[in-house]
Parts: structure tokens; C-alpha cells; sequence
């Protein structure tokens, strides 16, 4: 059947179909002239049962298009419908479907002598997985994972440690399932930058399942004399110079970077554009392009937060009134709901911006509840122990 197992993130836009044989439903008739080539190709009837399993999970995926769509541009199959990929172990396959973001799909019987080969796909920077997840998960995921940036990227020329770096991974649930992001830093025809992906891997106690997923980068919106954009890696200085003004993060409880280095590190482990489809845009001006700062929208359990922040030469010019209503018309393309302001009482300005844009306050929060809510920092809780914590919303 078409599920959304084993990944959380994404249901809506990832359909997965999974099997261990060959569909009783499943005509090699229904097969594009590709896919019959290629099961035609199969030299043993092993082969041709793998490769059957593996089109009955793929037709699964697709329901109700049919694998009649399915072509290759080498050896990467595609689906005139969307992106496709494919995976296939001893005793299963998996296939997953999706209409809007690029994916990888793999999945891995537990690999016993993976330690004998770790040292070539496992980077430096990757090694503290082995700590954080344990040493058999992290090397299974690792490979996992990297076997479905590769399958996703598509075509050769990718070596696993050097082109395929894992630069987040966390464990949600119940310890058998893990999410993060990765970038891909080789370039072929259709990727001519590094991208980055959304990652995401799942373990049953015998196999491992990992999706990698890449959702193109917003066209940049142009407003007024503004463009909205995603960061890219290049602003690492620009975020970086940003959050060392005491007087920008002042009412942000941000103690700003110790370096570029740990900016560019906040770009490359930011999940909420591939994640999300939106999250912080970095405002440059349109004639130059010079970051002016950033403004965007931010996914919690509690809603979507609407924030923006701007170097302080920039400050009392409508720029911030002005970024945040582009933000806002994005977020309409993406369905972002509901969207909440939340700024401390003593921040005038920004309580102005939020009202500029049709906001309206709905409630107060004393900080200490506030605080322990949003489990932040003691220091700022000391700092601000005497402000309230101002909500906006816009009126129903």
C-alpha cells in the first residue's frame, strides 16, 4: 500500500510504497518501454523478481499515475509526473514519489562489517555522530544517508566523504528514528551549486530506511527597492557581523557568534527551507545587493513566528515594515498558519512593525512564564525579569 512509513517530515508531499514480493496485480504491460528494456535486460529469474518487487513498491508509490511514466536520464529513473527513486535489499523495496521535492531513497539490511569501510565515507566532522547516536547506528545511518544524497544527486562522479557531508542529525521518538540536513557539494548538469537536503532515517531492527530530499531555493521576491532570499553559504560574514551589534540582539536573547566559522554553521544545519518550504530570508537592497539583514517566517509547535532583524544603520527607514509584509505574501504560498508576533514590552519598534502589518496584540505573557515555556537561557530570564512578553496575531 502508499504510505507515508517510515518518515515523519513531509507526509504530505512524499509518497512511499513498500514490498516484499512481487504484486499478483503487477503486469509487465503496464511498464513504460524503459522499464521493459530493462526487466527484458535481466538475465536470471532472481534478477527479474527483484526488479518486479521493486516496480510493485514503486507502483504503490504512484497511485493512481502509472509506471507507464517512468524514464531515465542514465541511470537515474524519473516519473513525467514528478521525482522517483528506488530501493531494494534481500527480501524488500521501497520506492518513494513526490511531486515538488527531489528524493533519495535506500534501504540497508543491518551490516555487520560497515566499521571495515567507515573511514571512507565518514567525515571528521561526522565522527561525533558515533558518540551522540552510538557507533553501529551512526555508521549504518551515515552510509544510509549518503547512499540517498547520491541516489537524489544522480549521476557519478560523487565521492561519499568528500561530496556528501551529513552536518545535522538528531534522534526524535523513540530512539529508532533521526532527522537532519546535509549538502551535497558536487555540481552536475542540473545542480550547479552545492545544495542542501533534508535528511531523514528510520530503523525497524532490521533495516535501516534514509530518504534525503531537496526542495529548489525560492525564486529571490523583489519589493520596492528589496529582495527577499534564502542564505546562502557566502552570508556566513554578514550573519556573523549582524549578531555581534549588542544593540541588534538586544531584546533577542542571542549572545551572537564566537566566529564566522559557528555562523556559517547556523546556514549549513538550518533545516526549515528544505523542512518547511520557508524560514528566514535573508533583505538585501535590489540595486546592490548588500544584506540589509534578515526577515521570514519560523515553524513552532505553537504556530508560525514572524521575526526580522536588520543592521542598526538600517534602522527607521520602513525597511523592516516593508520585508515583513514580502515574508508575509510568502507564507501565503505556503499555507503558513497561524502566524504570531511575539516581542518584549520595552521593544516599541518592533511592536510598531508588527501593528504596520495588520497585527493586532491578543494577549501578555509574564516572562517567567514565558521563560519556562520556551525553556530559555537563566541569564536572559534574570535580564528581562520585569518585562512582559507582548503576542500579536492578525484579527480573525
Amino acid at each position: 500500500m502508499s504510505t507515508n512509513f517510515p518518515f515523519k517530515h513531509l507526509s504530505e508531499e512524499v509518497q512511499f510504497g513498500y514490498s516484499t514480493e512481487a504484486s499478483a496485480h503487477l503486469n509487465i504491460e503496464l511498464f513504460s518501454p524503459s522499464d521493459l528494456l530493462k526487466w527484458e535486460q535481466r538475465q536470471t529469474e532472481h534478477r527479474k523478481e527483484e526488479f518486479l518487487m521493486s516496480r510493485s513498491a514503486l507502483a504503490e508509490a504512484l497511485q493512481p499515475l502509472p509506471l507507464s511514466g517512468v524514464y531515465y536520464t542514465g541511470n537515474q529513473p524519473k516519473h513525467e509526473a514528478g521525482h522517483i527513486s528506488l530501493s531494494h535489499t534481500k527480501g524488500g523495496a521501497i520506492a518513494a514519489y513526490s511531486a515538488t521535492v527531489e528524493v533519495g531513497i535506500d534501504i540497508e539490511s543491518v551490516r555487520p562489517q560497515i566499521s571495515r569501510i567507515a573511514q571512507k565515507f565518514i567525515r571528521s566532522d561526522e565522527e561525533k555522530y558515533l558518540a551522540t547516536l552510538g557507533t553501529t547506528h551512526a555508521q549504518q545511518l551515515l552510509w544510509g544517508l549518503k547512499e540517498s544524497l547520491f541516489k537524489l544527486f544522480g549521476s557519478g562522479n560523487v565521492d561519499f566523504k568528500k561530496h556528501l557531508h551529513i552536518t545535522s542529525l538528531s534522534t526524535e521518538g523513540n530512539g529508532n528514528y533521526w532527522s537532519g540536513t546535509a549538502w551535497i557539494y558536487a555540481i552536475n548538469e542540473l545542480h550547479q551549486q552545492p545544495i542542501q537536503c533534508f535528511v531523514q532515517g528510520y530503523f525497524d531492527g532490521s533495516h535501516y530506511y534514509c530518504l534525503a530530499t531537496h526542495r529548489k531555493a525560492i525564486i529571490p521576491f523583489n519589493t520596492h527597492n528589496l529582495q527577499l532570499r534564502e542564505w546562502t553559504l557566502s552570508d556566513a560574514h554578514w550573519i556573523f557581523s549582524l549578531n555581534q551589534d549588542p544593540e541588534v540582539v538586544k531584546y533577542t536573547g542571542d549572545s551572537g557568534f564566537s566566529s564566522e566559522a559557528k555562523a556559517l554553521e547556523l546556514i549549513q544545519t538550518y533545516p526549515n527551507y528544505q523542512r518547511d518550504g520557508y524560514g528566514r530570508w535573508m533583505v538585501t537592497d535590489r540595486a546592490s545587493t548588500t544584506p540589509l539583514g534578515w526577515c521570514g517566517l519560523k515553524k513552532n509547535p505553537w504556530g508560525v513566528d514572524l521575526g526580522f532583524r536588520f543592521f542598526r544603520e538600517h534602522w527607521g527607514k520602513g525597511i523592516a515594515t516593508r520585508a515583513a509584509r514580502a515574508a508575509l505574501a510568502l507564507g501565503e504560498t505556503f499555507e503558513a498558519d497561524p502566524i504570531i508576533g511575539r516581542t518584549l514590552s520595552s521593544n516599541t519598534a518592533s511592536c510598531k512593525v508588527l501593528e504596520k502589518v495588520g497585527m493586532v496584540h491578543y494577549d501578555t505573557l509574564l516572562f517567567e512564564d514565558f521563560a519556562q515555556s520556551y525553556n530559555l537561557l537563566e541569564n536572559n530570564s534574570m535580564q528581562w525579569a520585569d518585562e512582559q512578553v507582548l503576542l500579536y496575531k492578525f484579527p480573525d
